[in-house]
């Protein structure tokens, strides 16, 4: 036999087989590696489901506060509008009663006569 037959029976006999052993243990590493990427991406999936209910939800309860807010913010308006025509009353009252006008002279009065 020469060196070159030697050298090949030598890389036959102990490398081949450890590169088959190599790639058998490359590819059961590759197959581990796409089930747990399937697993993640399912995962993913479900996440993104969860998630995007939630939006769904928290766009329903923005909407029906939104309303909410128009709803109170008209009422308060209607208030506001009472309460600036109880003012208007008043005022009137005051002007046609002449209230200031006479407690100023029972003011008056009571400093003409001490009690």
């Amino acid at each position: 036999m020469s060196v070159v037959e030697d050298m090949r029976k030598v890389l036959q006999d102990f490398l081949a087989p450890e590169l088959r052993a190599l790639d058998a243990r490359f590819n059961s590493i590759e197959t581990r590696f796409r089930s747990i990427d399937e697993k993640l991406e399912a995962q993913s999936q479900v996440i993104d489901a969860k998630f995007s209910t939630i939006e769904t939800r928290f766009r329903a309860i923005d909407e029906k506060l939104e309303a909410q807010t128009q709803v109170i913010e008209s009422r308060h308006r209607e208030v506001m509008v009472r309460v600036d025509a109880i003012n208007d009353r008043i005022d009137g009252l005051k002007t046609s009663l002449d209230l200031d006008k006479r407690v100023e002279r029972l003011e008056g009065r009571q400093t003409h006569h001490p009690a």
